[in-house]
C-alpha cells in the first residue's frame, strides 16, 4: 500500500472517531461554551504547556549528555520539530527525526542517539505508574476502551523496561533474542530489523552512564507531568467547569500515554474520542462539556505545536520537506545505523562509552 494510501485511510479513521466522539452531543451546549471561554486563562494555560516542552527538552539534553552535549536552546529545537513532524504524519516518525537532527547540526552518529530517543521515551511511559496508582482512589469507571488502553500502554512500558533490563545486563544474548522473536517476517525486513535493533541494543550503554542522574531524570519526568496536568486544569477554568485537579491529572496523563499508539494526521477524532472516553465515561464529566473543552485545547495545541516547530525547523535550518524525504525513504534507519553495521562505524567504543559526535566516523554522511 502506498504512503498516500496509508495516510488517506488514517484520515477516513480519525473522521470516523470524530463522529463517533461527537454523535449524541449537545451541540448546541458546546458552542456556547465555546463561545463564554475566557482568554485570559487559555493565554496562561498554554505558558504551562510550552514549560512542559521546555523540561522535556532538559530531560532528553541530560540522557544525551554521554553522547553529545547540546544548548538547552538546541534540544527544545529538536524536540518541537520532532513533536510536529509526530502531530502531522500518522506513525511516530518525529522520534526518529530527533536522530536525523542530530546527524545534521552535530556530526552524532545514528547508532548513537537512537538510544536517548529510547531512553527518553521509556521515561515518559514512567507516568504510567501514576495513572494506575490513581484508578483505585478516584473510584475510575473502567469501560472496555480505557481498561484496554491502561492495559496496553502498561504491556509496552513492561516490555521496553524489560528491554532495557536485557540490553544493559547482555547484549549479544538480547540481540539474538530479538532476532529470534522476528524470525516469521520476511527474510528482507527480518535482515533490515535485526542489524538495526542490534545496533540499538549495543548503545544501550547510553542508559548506563545515565544511571547517576536516574534521579534528576525521574524528577524532571514529573515535573513535565504536573506541568501538563496544570494546563489542562487552566483549560477547564477558561470553561468555567470545575474538575479536582486530581482528575486532571489522571485524565491529561492518560491522554498523553494515548500518543504512543497510531494516530490520525493532527489527531483529528483520536483526541476527541479518547477525551470523551476518560473525562466522560470514566470520570463523570458531561459529554457536551468534554468535548467543548478537547476541542479548543486540541485547536490551542495545534497552533502551538505548528508555531513553535516550523520555527524550530528555521532556527535549525533544515527544511520540513527535506524531513519527511529523509523519513520516507528510510534515510534515519536505512542510511544511519544498518550502513553502519555494514562498516563498523557507529560501533559503541570499548567498555560500553558511546562514540561523540566529533569523532571522525560522527562526520560521515548518514
Amino acid at each position: 500500500m502506498s504512503r498516500r494510501a496509508k495516510i488517506g485511510l488514517a484520515i477516513i479513521a480519525g473522521l470516523v472517531l470524530l463522529a463517533a466522539a461527537l454523535y449524541g452531543v449537545d451541540t448546541a451546549r458546546v458552542r456556547t461554551l465555546i463561545v463564554q471561554v475566557d482568554p485570559g486563562w487559555l493565554a496562561l494555560a498554554a505558558v504551562f504547556y510550552v514549560s512542559a516542552y521546555v523540561v522535556r527538552s532538559l530531560r532528553w539534553r541530560l540522557v544525551l549528555a554521554p553522547v553529545e552535549r547540546v544548548k538547552v536552546s538546541e534540544a527544545f529545537s529538536m524536540l518541537m520539530a520532532g513533536y510536529f513532524l509526530n502531530y502531522i504524519i500518522p506513525i511516530r516518525a518525529g522520534e526518529v527525526a530527533k536522530a536525523f537532527f542530530l546527524k545534521r547540526l552535530k556530526g552524532v552518529p545514528v547508532a548513537a542517539s537512537l538510544p536517548t530517543i529510547f531512553v527518553d521515551k521509556l521515561l515518559e511511559l514512567f507516568s504510567v505508574v501514576l495513572v494506575v496508582l490513581l484508578v483505585p482512589v478516584l473510584s475510575v469507571r473502567l469501560g472496555g476502551y480505557l481498561t484496554t488502553l491502561i492495559t496496553t500502554v502498561l504491556i509496552i512500558f513492561a516490555a521496553a523496561v524489560l528491554l532495557l533490563f536485557l540490553a544493559i545486563r547482555n547484549e549479544e544474548a538480547t540481540s539474538r533474542l530479538l532476532s529470534r522473536s522476528l524470525a516469521w517476517l520476511p527474510d528482507r525486513i527480518h535482515e533490515r530489523l535485526t542489524r538495526w535493533l542490534t545496533l540499538f541494543v549495543r548503545g544501550m550503554g547510553v542508559a548506563r552512564q545515565n544511571a547517576r542522574a536516574g534521579g534528576a531524570l525521574l524528577a524532571l519526568t514529573a515535573l513535565a507531568v504536573l506541568l501538563d496536568a496544570v494546563y489542562f486544569s487552566l483549560v477547564f477554568r477558561a470553561f468555567s467547569i470545575d474538575v479536582a485537579f486530581v482528575k486532571v491529572l489522571f485524565g491529561y496523563t492518560l491522554i498523553s500515554l494515548s500518543y504512543i499508539l497510531p494516530t490520525p494526521p493532527a489527531q483529528i477524532g483520536h483526541n476527541q474520542a479518547v477525551m470523551v472516553v476518560i473525562f466522560a465515561t470514566g470520570l463523570g464529566l458531561g459529554r457536551a462539556d468534554a468535548t467543548a473543552v478537547m476541542i479548543l485545547a486540541h485547536v490551542l495545541t495545534g497552533i502551538i505545536i505548528t508555531g513553535i516547530g516550523l520555527a524550530s525547523f528555521a532556527a535549525m535550518s533544515i527544511r520540513v520537506g527535506e524531513s519527511f524525504r529523509h523519513i520516507a525513504r528510510g534515510g534515519v534507519v536505512e542510511g544511519g545505523p544498518l550502513a553502519a553495521e555494514r562498516t563498523g562505524d557507529d560501533r559503541p567504543a570499548p567498555g560500553g562509552e558511546l562514540p561523540r559526535g566529533g569523532s571522525d566516523a560522527s562526520q560521515e554522511e548518514a
